[in-house]
């Protein structure tokens, strides 16, 4: 359809790749799931609507459904820009913004690690290096792909602090970069890692291919970011907390306990503790604080029972 190669083609020209990736497959899987209902330029809502029923009941994410649906929705912005239909139908649909949770959301109440769960898996690591990545998490609240580019050099130890370079859309932002800080528990174990031959010892043969990087391994001069998904996973089975939340598509188990889940807990621990939201998007790398309200503030019903304990007046 010519219409929709002219369309794709702005993408290119315009958009990232990642982008244009994005739009390829869900005008793909919109126009299969199209076909012999409509035509492209006869969709309406309640087509729109049929359709983000069926990728939910075809087992895709609430927070997915609502990702193809904007993508979707940017395809008839420019159709009806060109003339090409008389309105955007996905303008009309309310129901987008309730699609906001992940499958994780769905299958846990809790999207966070308490203080005890933390404790037993530093408990339950069997080496330094370990350790260290599950204190750094847990500290700094920073995501994997962040961790894995630390260096020593960014690393301010008298003030105990971290110069990270922030990410965002799986992307380092050009010369966007945030302070973020730790408790002498970590500068404890920073020490032994740095000073006292931990990191020397994982680096073996590689020394000479030494680029600085805080985390590495015997195969490479920097950890990679499945390495340290395999750490978190090994440590909370070994710990014995670990929990499957369900299988996806493609087979896999889903765990709870993830590298992401320290994240979260990041924001909703500082939180707790009375810490302002504005600060908070600051450390967590934000752009805004909807973003940090929105997908890292998820409280239990206990911890709202507790806090209108806590601030209720007396009377």
């Amino acid at each position: 359809m010519e219409v929709l190669v002219e369309y794709l083609g702005q993408v290119e020209a315009w958009q990232s790749i990642h982008t244009l990736r994005n739009r390829k497959v869900v005008t793909r899987q919109f126009c299969e799931w199209l076909d012999g209902r409509k035509t492209l330029f006869e969709v309406d809502k309640r087509t729109v609507k049929r359709w983000m029923t069926y990728l939910l009941n075809d087992g895709y994410a609430p927070r997915s459904v609502r990702q193809k649906t904007y993508a979707l929705s940017a395809m008839y912005r420019e159709l009806e820009d060109w003339n090409e239909v008389p309105e955007n139908p996905i303008e009309q649909i309310d129901e987008i913004e309730k699609l906001s949770q992940t499958r994780l959301d769905e299958h846990t109440d809790r999207q966070y690690l308490t203080i005890e769960e933390y404790e037993t898996l530093v408990d339950a690591c069997d080496t330094l290096r370990d350790t260290l990545v599950i204190q750094l998490l847990w500290n700094t609240g920073v995501r994997v792909q962040e961790a894995v580019s630390i260096t020593e050099d960014a690393i301010d130890r008298e003030n105990r602090s971290i110069e990270v370079e922030t990410i965002k859309g799986n992307k380092f932002e050009s010369s966007k970069t945030r302070t973020v800080y730790y408790k002498r528990s970590f500068g404890r174990t920073l020490r032994r890692w740095l000073d006292e031959g931990g990191r020397n010892r994982y680096l073996g043969a590689n020394n000479g291919d030494d680029e600085g990087h805080l985390l590495v391994t015997r195969e490479a001069p920097t950890m990679f970011v499945n390495r340290v998904t395999e750490i978190v996973r090994k440590v909370a089975d070994e710990a014995g907390i670990q929990t499957e939340l369900y299988v996806d598509q493609s087979g896999r188990p889903r765990n709870r306990i993830v590298g992401h889940l320290f994240r979260k807990s990041y924001g909703v621990h500082r939180t707790k503790n009375g810490m302002p939201i504005a600060y908070l998007t600051e450390l967590m790398g934000h752009s805004d604080m909807e973003i940090t309200r929105e997908h890292y503030l998820k409280f239990r019903e206990d911890d709202i029972q507790e806090a209108e304990r806590t601030y209720a007046p007396g009377v």
